[in-house]
């Protein structure tokens, strides 16, 4: 009987609840996939897939600090525009990545979803400020920018069902993600990016896991 272990190739489907509200859902048509055991999923989530069946649905509660953290006050900064003059065009939900070295920081945009992955400020270290920053507002000669995931500080509860478990290829293996065809969770990145210029856009519709 094949179950989830490391090194193997994970499809799931999912709605993903905080309390009784929906905060995102993925069918089983379009499931989610992910090497497992590489830590580019929240820690609650992994471990609760760890040994799973084909097929087999499930339901686990994640407390913050094992899903997206606690909200981070610090994670929130205000950046003067001129250290933002190299991105460009800036709006509302704009996704940005931070390198800070001493006294020195400098905002890009992120290159590629493992990139992003990696990048994303889910853990309490207050010592790491680099990472995925949000536009949440812009003033007249700053930049309001916040660090923390969407949802950070939420207590979660997954309703899970695995729809395929399969030995990862070696390039999967070598990098920790799904090879490009099989990238659902991040296969459209870019139309993420582009969407976010769109009035109607939802940051909170991004598929971080």
């Amino acid at each position: 009987m094949v179950v989830i272990q490391d090194k193997m190739k994970v499809s799931i489907a999912y709605t993903l609840r905080e309390g009784k509200r929906i905060l995102e859902e993925v069918p089983a048509s379009q499931p989610f996939v992910y090497i497992h055991g590489y830590n580019n999923i929240i820690p609650g989530l992994e471990d609760a897939l760890n040994g799973r069946r084909l097929g087999e649905k499930f339901t686990v509660n994640i407390p913050a600090n094992l899903g997206y953290g606690e909200y981070r006050k610090d994670l929130i900064l205000t950046v003067p525009k001129e250290e933002l003059r190299e991105v460009g065009e800036l709006w509302l939900g704009m996704e940005l990545e931070m390198f800070q070295d001493n006294d020195m920081r400098e905002f890009q945009l992120p290159d590629t979803a493992e990139e992003f992955v990696n990048d994303l400020n889910l853990d309490d270290d207050d010592e790491q400020s680099d990472g995925i920053y949000i536009i949440k507002e812009i003033l007249e000669d700053t930049v309001i920018v916040d660090g923390n995931h969407p949802f950070a500080g939420k207590d979660l509860t997954f309703n899970v069902e695995v729809v395929d478990i399969v030995d990862a290829s070696f390039t999967e293996q070598e990098s920790g993600f799904p090879d490009e065809d099989d990238y659902d969770g991040y296969d459209n990145y870019d139309s993420y990016d582009n969407r976010m210029g769109d009035d109607n856009f939802d940051s909170n519709e991004r598929r971080w896991r």
